[in-house]
């Protein structure tokens, strides 16, 4: 897995800015865009939000392949 040279509190700054994007703004694919940049740059909290919105089907289609894609890569990251 590639991984960029992204600081910690970079990745957590992005995720929690995804989370927002979702949640409040309702901008679902640049949440998820942001939110997949930084669970693919190793953090982890990020990989399980994704799992658990495509587990959920929470404004993206339901899709458990991709669910539990990111709930394995949030493991491979821990």
């Amino acid at each position: 897995m590639k991984h960029t040279t992204t600081a910690p509190h970079e990745l957590e700054h992005l995720y929690s800015a995804a989370v927002n994007t979702v949640q409040t703004q309702k901008d679902y694919r640049t949440g998820i865009n942001q939110l997949e940049t930084a669970a693919r740059a190793g953090h982890g909290k990020a990989a399980i939000f994704l799992s658990q919105l495509y587990l959920q089907g929470f404004r993206v289609e339901r899709d458990s392949l991709k669910a539990q894609y990111w709930q394995n890569f949030a493991y491979q990251e821990a």
